[in-house]
C-alpha cells in the first residue's frame, strides 16, 4: 500500500523529452469505483484548476518521482485528495471514529483501498493511526464517510494499523 501523501510533491519527469514538467500537486480520485483519476501538477495558477494529467499517461510512480509518457492535459472528474483529509468518519449507527488523514493506494496507484484515520492527537501518540480498508466503507461522501457499525476506534489502533 501507498500513502497518497508520500507521493504528493514528487517531481513528474516527462520520458518522450526526459524534462521535468513540475510537481505532484494533488490526485483526483473517483470515490465510485474507487480508482485514480489523475494527478494535478503544481502551478502558478490563481484559481483551482481541474486540469491534470490522466492515469493512462502515467507510467510509474516511484520512490522519488512519477515518470509520464504522455504530458498532454485533460479535465479530471472526481474528488481531490485535499478535499477528502479531515473528512469526518462515522460508523451506521451515528458513532464517531475520527477523520481521515490519508487515503491508501495500491502499490499500481491505480486503486483506492483505504483510509488513514485519526481519533486525535491524543489518541494518535497513545494508540497510533487506524486504517479503514474499502470493504468496511459503506458511503464514501463528499464530507463524510460512512462505515459499517463493526468498525471500533479500539480495532482500528492496533500494531499493524490495519483493519479487515
Amino acid at each position: 500500500m501507498r500513502r497518497t501523501r508520500e507521493i504528493v510533491g514528487l517531481p513528474v519527469l516527462d520520458l518522450k523529452s526526459g524534462n521535468s514538467i513540475g510537481w505532484v500537486q494533488d490526485l483526483v480520485l473517483d470515490n465510485d469505483k474507487d480508482e485514480v483519476v489523475g494527478i494535478l501538477l503544481e502551478g502558478g495558477h490563481f484559481f483551482r484548476s481541474e486540469k491534470g494529467i490522466p492515469r493512462k499517461a502515467i507510467i510509474s510512480v516511484g520512490k522519488d518521482a512519477l515518470t509520464v509518457c504522455d504530458k498532454a492535459v485533460e479535465v479530471l472528474k472526481g474528488t481531490r485528495w485535499t478535499d477528502k483529509v479531515g473528512n469526518e468518519v462515522y460508523t451506521q449507527g451515528g458513532e464517531a471514529r475520527g477523520t481521515i488523514e490519508d487515503v491508501f493506494l495500491d502499490d499500481s496507484v491505480e486503486k483506492m483501498v483505504g483510509f488513514e484515520v485519526s481519533d486525535g492527537l491524543f489518541a494518535d501518540l497513545l494508540h497510533g493511526r487506524g486504517t479503514i480498508l474499502r470493504p468496511r466503507v459503506m458511503i464514501d461522501g463528499k464530507d463524510i464517510l460512512i462505515v459499517d457499525n463493526q468498525v471500533s476506534p479500539l480495532d482500528q489502533a492496533n500494531e499493524g494499523g490495519l483493519l479487515s
